[in-house]
């Protein structure tokens, strides 16, 4: 099953033409973006309000029928904003399983930290309900933001590492399952409203 996969991976064809401008061979790259995240205390903790937008490559469908699950990460970090002088990153990661059940025909999504899961008879579907806002906590808390700024940063990106040992070798090569995504930046003071 193992070999499959990995074949199933390192023989998909090329999704367009690379060339050398970076214009072209980013567009063969996997759409996938965080929806306008916005910062939104809740009690004492800062979270991220934001959705998922994503379109699985014809490599990420076929590696799903054949019972790969894929798992996407949102990434927080945060770290007292020091200027030039660098501060250790605290980070939380937010995991969102994707698998094909191929016995009932649908797709799962499972959101690794809640525990939540739920089903749906399409991937369109899952997507869509991937897209809608959701609120992940950053663990930056009021007693800890204090008099100090803080950066706060996110992005989302394919966690290669929770695919199976044989693919991920593969997978890091190929356009298939590259994405393009780039951190969203925030700086938190004591002094901005925190009710938003």
């Amino acid at each position: 099953m193992v070999s499959i996969l990995l074949a199933c991976v390192a023989c998909q064809p090329a999704e367009g033409p690379a060339s050398s401008s970076g214009q072209a061979s980013s567009t063969v790259l996997v759409p996938l973006a965080l929806e306008q995240p916005q910062l939104i205390w809740r009690g004492e903790t800062l979270g991220i309000e934001t959705g998922l937008s994503f379109e699985p490559s014809a490599a990420i469908r076929d590696a799903l029928s054949h019972g790969v699950a894929v798992t996407l990460v949102v990434e927080t970090r945060i770290h007292p904003w020091r200027g030039w002088l660098a501060s250790p990153d605290q980070t939380r990661n937010h995991r969102f399983e994707i698998r094909y059940l191929p016995l009932s025909e649908h797709y799962q999504l499972k959101i690794l930290k809640s525990g939540s899961t739920r089903t749906y008879p399409r991937l369109r579907l899952l997507l869509a309900d991937l897209a809608q806002r959701r609120w992940l906590d950053t663990h930056l808390t009021r007693s800890k933001l204090g008099e100090d700024e803080w950066a706060v940063e996110v992005r989302v990106d394919i966690d290669k590492e929770q695919l199976p040992a044989p693919m991920q070798l593969s997978v890091w090569a190929h356009k298939g399952w590259q994405t393009d995504t780039e951190w969203w930046r925030f700086t938190v003071t004591s002094s901005q409203p925190q009710g938003q």
